[in-house]
Formats: structure tokens, C-alpha cells, sequence
């Protein structure tokens, strides 16, 4: 990690520095306001971009006392801090890595590919480091931010370094290569993501191989494909030696015969006449490419064979996501015992404190292995990240820990084991606390967070929290700077979650919630949330909860209003009460008529208890391009009834009627706030969108058992499915109970397990189905895919005659939801 003086940061950087204190040292960079934990050390760089600015948090840094900013421009007040001012923040950070990188000896390796970075990083780390001091870039860092905070946690004791490196479109990848200037490349493979930003494949490829035009070596697979064939190509006109593999016959230098076992594989090598063999704990396709990568790069830096044999026998799965999911007695589970190095405990204990809400902290750690960091300073640097956070309660589990080097701020209870720790469970008082699992894979911390997990049948929906928040900012991008975004949380988040969905929103400055009844509103309330937010369907009897809990109704008739104000008289209220109202521009749902507004606007102004802080409509036919006209004349009657009331009423408020596919559609319609549903949660309602968005959920079960049926078996209710051949039946735990259909029985529906898509037989149970499996090797326990990767939730939704809104927000609430934050 460097240590540099602020005013030798500013030479470096050619940039003017203002400060009175010139030699102070920085140490750990901060580039989210949000992520802030501790001052000492920190340096902030304000970065700008389309939908965010850094200077606008310098004035709250200061106050938590950072004193070290690199800024484009200086505030408008004075501090006691010190800046380094550049024209650009970004390309400043990304200058400042590259000297730290050429003041390194480290070996550089880079990787990059569409799959595969971070599991070659991370496996390539965890070999070199058995014999080398190894750097490697944490979690996966490996964009024009990432890979600048990877660089700087480079140490001048280092020998290797691994760093992977990840573009979105054209341009990306030679700032990078600028910054890595690497030895040695991993290229992974290519596959389709971000395709988008492309012209076709063979332009992203060339792309990527910018990473390594200065290379003196590239690792990659020989099998024929487009990808190897340019590589080949890149690599002869550069003079850059090719480090190739392949499987079978084939002109590569390490030729590979793969033998798999039962839980294991045996890879077989032969190079330079010599045979080599190693086994690998994993039997999929993508891990054994992963690990030949890896193998081909240690043979040629002649790594000790037998050292290499025991690291790839115990090569651990990466898991690059850090889970949450409900545990019993209020408590949630955060569970992030796979990632082992200190980027990945500080972005952990990070998403604690977010997360928590009013719930009580509690860290359990055990000794965090494969750091390649001597037990004195790991647990220095371990308990220096910790201290920097407000924990209630810290549980350290292994029999080192308790030494000198962990010095913690907070109380901690030691335990030698998991298994000592397991015996005492019961007596700690785990109840509405929000727990990080933060533990080495041999630590086996799946054991803790089962027994802490609310227990539920074996049905998952899986929530990808960053897909939302890149579909969060794809909408942002489509908005004039100033313009609001109120986030729909109504119906279960779309049958994603209430508080977990509304925090991460929160957390990533949405202006307001939406959210159906008053009871949703409450609950985000109770939880901690604090954003503003609207009840679309405030009912009478809930008004006194509204004030109660700083709730903001919509209000749509003189009938609600009237009974909102006789329920007003009863608080003492210190400021006006805000409402929402409804407006009728064409949807004749809820909402005032156009000729209703002089006297609504009369009786809000006698009013003094009530002040309007919006007005809004709904569009009806946003999605459909035949009916623009209709939709056009929604927003311009939008206009003008507002333009009215903002006249009658004297004083300005808030307006909105866009929904996400208005947001895309009908920029004319943005008006002063939108209000982003469906399309937040993945569903797109137009090619462009469809082609961008990321659904945000994967809906997942599993096979109970597997049956072997003769001719004339029938199956489940009313025999309506008959076997006329012998037929394998795998029994699946999701039934029309859960979400899936009645309607899909017999063969209209269709699951895929490993990829591969099986029919429906019979009819659907409330609590089970069963599919055709018959000449597969499809075992009980194994995974099923109702929609995900391999069959989309549009598809789904099509087979049920539905809409992929009716599909999500139709899965059960005792289907277990699984939330993953990379």
C-alpha cells in the first residue's frame, strides 16, 4: 500500500497545490463519500460524471475530518485541508497509479476476457504467493477506477503482481494498459458481454488485446477459434511470445488430456516432451479452462512442481459475490467468508453498516488465510480496517486471533474454532442484528450462517443488487441533471424485497420511494430508511400513521382530502403536512378532473396545515409506439393543469407523470421528477431498453427426486400425462403455490437444469412439478432454473399469458430471497 506526502503527490501530478500542510502523508484512497469509515490517512478524489460530482461532498468530509482532496475546482469556502488541483480527477488517479506501478519491480500479470478474470486472478494469486510475495487486485477491481486501487495497494516487497483488467466499450482498455504496462497476459476467453458497445466481436477482441501491445508474453488457448486466431495474429506482429495450450490434438506448447472423476479432475500435460499432471478439485468446463490458464503460466515460470500439484488440489471456488439473506429472530446474514484479502473485509463491513438500519452489528471473523501477509502484520492490518467502524458486537474465531497484532477498539469474545463456537451459538442473544460472516474457506462459515438463516423450502430467488443499481444508472442517463428520480418499491419491490431494495436505493441517493399502502411505508420507516416517501394508496384509516411516521399520501378526491384534514386537527404538527396530488390526464383511474382545480386549489389555500409537494398524473400507454399521440396529449394536459394550480396556488411544486418506459421514450416528459418501476428491476417495454437492462433476479429450485417410470405410469393429478416409452421424472420443488403456474402443466412449461431445458409432464402442484429428464444425468439436489440465464422471465411470462410484472410480483413471500452485492 503507498505512503506518499500530499505535496509530492502534487509534483507527480504537475498540479497546484493549496494547503498548510505540505509533508502530510496519505495513505488509502477514498473516491465514495458513502464509503468513508475513517479520516486518518485519507485521501479523497472528488470525481465528476454524468449523474454524480465529488466537490459536492468535501464540505461533509471535512466536517468528519478528511483533510487531503484532489478537486477539478476549489470550493467556494475555506478549509483547513489540503487540495491538489487538476483538470481532471479521474485521469489524476489514474497518473498517480501509473507511477506507483513504475516505481515497482513487480512482475505484472494482466488479465482480461469476457469470463474467467477474476477466478484466474484470484487462483494465480493464490499459487504465486506459496513461493513469492504476490499482489493481486482485490474482489474485481478491474475498471478505470478499479484498477488504479488495485495498483496502489502494491508494496515495495512485492515480486508478482496480478491485476485483471475490464472494458465496457471502446477506448477503456489503453488508459489501463498505461497504467498495468504488463510483463505477462491471461486472456480468458470471449463471450457476449457488452456486446452492445461493439461493433461486432472481433472489434471487442482487438480492444482487449490492447492490454498487452507492450507484453513480453500471453497466455491463451489454441483451439481454432476467432479469438486465438487474433490473438496469434496481435502476438507476430508485436514479437510477444505466445504461452499456449490446448486440449487434444493441436499445435500448442502444452498439449492437455482431461480426465474427469467423480468430484475432481485429473488434467494431463505434455510439454516440452515431459508430462506433467495435476488435479484440480472442480469438473466444470469454465473452471478447467480457468485452471489450464493458470497451469500453462506456472510451468513456464518453472513454479516447484509439488507446490504447484498441493495449490491446485486446493484451489477454492471464487465467490465474487457477498450474499444477505434473512436469518431467524429479525436477524439478517451477511455472509462474505470467501474473499480473504483487506479491500474485501473494509467493502464488507461497509455493506454492514448500510445494511443494518436500526439493527445491532455484529462482525464474526475468522483469520482471513491467503493474504500471503505474516500472522503479526495480517492481524495488524485486520484489525487496523475493523477499528475504523462502530461494531456492537465482534466474534473472533481461531486459535492465533488472540494476540497482541489484533488489537481491537471493541470488546471482542475469542473462540479457538467454528466448531467451539457452534457449541456456544445459543448463548448469544442474536436477535434483530444485522451479522457479517467474514471467514477463510477452512474456517467452513457455511455452518455458522446455516444455523443463523431462516429455515424455508429449498425454492430461492436470487437478487443481484448490482444489476439494479446499473439499471438504476442507465435510466439516470437518459435525465437532464436536475431532474428527480422517485423509486418504486410497491408490491414487495416487484417481488424483490421491501427494506433490502429501498437501503440499496438509499444508499445510492434515489430522491424519493413509492411504495402502495401505508403498512409498506411503516415498515421502511421502522427499518431506518429516511428517504422521502410516497403512499399511492393512503387508506382513511391509516392517516393517523402517515403523520405518525412522516409519510407523504397521495391524494386524489375532496373526500380524502377532507379526511385527511379532520385527521390532521388531531396532531400538533410544527410544519405543513406534504401531499401528493392525483391528477386525470387520460388513464381514468384516480385523480382530480381538470375542472375540479379551482376549487381544490381554494381549499388547499385556507388550509395552512397542508402544502402541495407534487402533482402528477399516470400514462396509460407509455409502451406502445401506436398510441404516441394519446401520450403526448397526457403530458401536455399534465402541463397545463399544473401550470393552473402552481398559479392559483402561488407558490411551486414538484411534477412527474413518466414511468419507465416514458423515462425512455418521452423525454418531453420528465418534468421535474419520474417515477422508475419495472425498468429499475430489469423489465424492459422496448428493444433498446430490453437490450441494456439486466434483470435483476434469478428464480431457482432444486430436484427432490428422480424417479424411473415404466410405459403406462401416469403423473400427478387427473392423470392427465401417460408414459408410452420408460421415462425419467425429475421432481422439482416449486409449485403454483410459489409462483409457477397451473396453466404451465403439461408441456407448456419448461425448466433447465445445467443449461438444458426439460417439459413439464403433468400437471403442476401447489408445492411441486415434475419434468421429463429421461437420458440426462440429472441427480437429486441439483439445481433448477425456473427463469434466469437459460430461460428469460419474458418467456416465462409469455407461457403463463401474462406480463413479466405479473411473474415477479407473483412469487410467493415463502419463496427465500438471496440478495448478492459483487
Amino acid at each position: 500500500m503507498a505512503h506518499l506526502a500530499i505535496s509530492k503527490i502534487a509534483e507527480l501530478l504537475k498540479a497546484q497545490f493549496i494547503g498548510a500542510h505540505p509533508q502530510e502523508i496519505v495513505s488509502r484512497l477514498l473516491l465514495d463519500s458513502r464509503q468513508f469509515s475513517s479520516a486518518e490517512g485519507v485521501f479523497f478524489f472528488a470525481l465528476r460524471g454524468k449523474n454524480h460530482d465529488g466537490h459536492k461532498y468535501i464540505e461533509d468530509l471535512v466536517k468528519k475530518g478528511v483533510r487531503h482532496f484532489v478537486v477539478e475546482q476549489m470550493p467556494t469556502q475555506t478549509f483547513d485541508a489540503n487540495f491538489v488541483v487538476v483538470p481532471d480527477s479521474l485521469k489524476a488517479l489514474q497518473d498517480l497509479a501509473k507511477h506507483i506501478r513504475e516505481q515497482s519491480s513487480a512482475a505484472v500479470i494482466a488479465v482480461t476476457g469476457s469470463n474467467g478474470k477474476t477466478v484466474v486472478k484470484e487462483w494465480m494469486g493464490q499459487i504465486l504467493q506459496k513461493q513469492f510475495s504476490t499482489c493481486r487486485s482485490p474482489k474485481s477491481y478491474n475498471s478505470q477506477i478499479g484498477v488504479p486501487l488495485s495498483v496502489w495497494e502494491l508494496e515495495a516487497k512485492n515480486e508478482f503482481a496480478v491485476f485483471e483488467s475490464g472494458i465496457s466499450e471502446p477506448g477503456e482498455m489503453e488508459k489501463l494498459e498505461k497504467i498495468l504496462q504488463p510483463e505477462i497476459g491471461i486472456f480468458t476467453n470471449i463471450g457476449s458481454a457488452h456486446d452492445a458497445n461493439f461493433e461486432s466481436s472481433s472489434e471487442k477482441i482487438a480492444e482487449k488485446l490492447k492490454l498487452f501491445k507492450h507484453s513480453k508474453q500471453l497466455v491463451y488457448e489454441a483451439n481454432g477459434s476467432e479469438l486465438a486466431k487474433q490473438i496469434e495474429i496481435f502476438t507476430e506482429e508485436r514479437g510477444i511470445q505466445l504461452l499456449s495450450w490446448t486440449r487434444g490434438d493441436g499445435s500448442a506448447d502444452l498439449q492437455i488430456e482431461v480426465k474427469i472423476e467423480e468430484a475432481q479432475t485429473v488434467l494431463i500435460g505434455t510439454m516440452d516432451q515431459r508430462t506433467h499432471t495435476l488435479q484440480i478439485p472442480f469438473t466444470d468446463a469454465a473452471s478447467i479452462q480457468n485452471a489450464i490458464h493458470c497451469w500453462r503460466l506456472g510451468l513456464e515460470l518453472s513454479l516447484d512442481e509439488e507446490e504447484m500439484k498441493k495449490s491446485f488440489a486446493k484451489l477454492n471456488p471464487v465467490e465474487m459475490r457477498l450474499q444477505m439473506k434473512a436469518g431467524s429472530n429479525g436477524n439478517i446474514i451477511i455472509n462474505d467468508a470467501y474473499n480473504s484479502d483487506m479491500e474485501s473485509l473494509r467493502v464488507a463491513l461497509h455493506y454492514l453498516e448500510n445494511q443494518a438500519g436500526n439493527r445491532r452489528k455484529v462482525l464474526i471473523i475468522s483469520e482471513l488465510q491467503q493474504s500471503g501477509l505474516a500472522s503479526e502484520e495480517l492481524f495488524s492490518r485486520m484489525a487496523e480496517v475493523i477499528n475504523r467502524f462502530e461494531l456492537d458486537e465482534i466474534i473472533a474465531i481461531g486459535k492465533d486471533l488472540k494476540n497482541g497484532a489484533f488489537a481491537l477498539n471493541s470488546t471482542a469474545i475469542f473462540y479457538p474454532s467454528t466448531k467451539h463456537f457452534l457449541k456456544n451459538i445459543y448463548s448469544h442473544s442474536f436477535k434483530q442484528s444485522a451479522i457479517l460472516l467474514k471467514g477463510a474457506r477452512s474456517f467452513h462459515f457455511e455452518e455458522i450462517s446455516s444455523a443463523l438463516e431462516e429455515k424455508s423450502h429449498q425454492t430461492v430467488l436470487n437478487i443481484y443488487m448490482n444489476r439494479m443499481v446499473y439499471n438504476l444508472n442507465y435510466f439516470r442517463s437518459k435525465l437532464n441533471g436536475g431532474t428527480r428520480i422517485m423509486a418504486m418499491v410497491k408490491a414487495f419491490s416487484y417481488g424483490s424485497g421491501t427494506y433490502e431494495i429501498a437501503n440499496l436505493l438509499q444508499f445510492h441517493k434515489v430522491d424519493y420511494l413509492g411504495v402502495a399502502y401505508t403498512d409498506e411505508g411503516v415498515a421502511l420507516r421502522k427499518a431506518g430508511i429516511s428517504l422521502p416517501i410516497l403512499v399511492l394508496n393512503a387508506e382513511p384509516s391509516s392517516f393517523h400513521d402517515l403523520v405518525e411516521y412522516n409519510l407523504e399520501p397521495e391524494v386524489y378526491s375532496f373526500y380524502q382530502l377532507e379526511v385527511l384534514e379532520n385527521a390532521l386537527k388531531n396532531h400538533n404538527l410544527s410544519e405543513a403536512f406534504k401531499v401528493h396530488l392525483k391528477v386525470e390526464t387520460g388513464m381514468h383511474r384516480l385523480g382530480f378532473e381538470e375542472d375540479q382545480l379551482k376549487d381544490l386549489a381554494e381549499k388547499l389555500k385556507s388550509n395552512r396545515h397542508i402544502k402541495v409537494a407534487s402533482v402528477f398524473s399516470h400514462l396509460a400507454a407509455s409502451d406502445d409506439p401506436e398510441q404516441r399521440d394519446f401520450t403526448l396529449g397526457q403530458v401536455a394536459k399534465l402541463k397545463q393543469m399544473t401550470d393552473m394550480l402552481k398559479s392559483d396556488l402561488g407558490y411551486d411544486f414538484l411534477r412527474h407523470i413518466s414511468n419507465s418506459s416514458g423515462i425512455s421514450q418521452y423525454p418531453e416528459a420528465h418534468f421535474d421528477m419520474v417515477r422508475l418501476g419495472v425498468g429499475l428491476y430489469g423489465i424492459g417495454s422496448n428493444e433498446e431498453d430490453k437490450k441494456h437492462l439486466n434483470v435483476v433476479s434469478d428464480l431457482m429450485a432444486s430436484v427432490s427426486q428422480v424417479k424411473q417410470l415404466k410405459v403406462g405410469d401416469s403423473v400427478s393429478y387427473g392423470r392427465t400425462f401417460v408414459t408410452e416409452k420408460p421415462t425419467t421424472i425429475a421432481v422439482v420443488s416449486i409449485g403454483y403455490a410459489d409462483g409457477f403456474r397451473r396453466s404451465l402443466s403439461n408441456g407448456v412449461g419448461e425448466v433447465a437444469i445445467s443449461g438444458k431445458r426439460y417439459q413439464v409432464v403433468g400437471r403442476v402442484c401447489m408445492d411441486m412439478v415434475m419434468v421429463d429428464v429421461t437420458g440426462s444425468d440429472v441427480a437429486e439436489g441439483d439445481e433448477v432454473e425456473v427463469f434466469g440465464p437459460t430461460i428469460s422471465v419474458y418467456e416465462l411470462a409469455q407461457k403463463m399469458d401474462t406480463i413479466p410484472y405479473e411473474v415477479l410480483t407473483g412469487i410467493s413471500s415463502r419463496v427465500k430471497r438471496v440478495y448478492f452485492m459483487e
